[in-house]
């Protein structure tokens, strides 16, 4: 199963603020999930888009 992150652990995970992450959502083709009004991602897509 693939593993889902919140946007609390990208900002932890790209060393980055939590608002950049937010704004990273914002992003054209940017990978995420809605639930609700919850964001997740799922990681392994989230370093396909950053291209790592």
């Amino acid at each position: 199963m693939a593993e889902i992150l919140t946007i609390p652990e990208i900002s932890k995970l790209l060393k980055i603020s939590r608002s950049k992450a937010y704004a990273l959502t914002k992003e054209e083709g940017f990978p995420l999930i809605r639930i609700g009004k919850s964001i997740r991602v799922i990681k392994s897509e989230l370093f396909k888009w950053l291209h790592i």
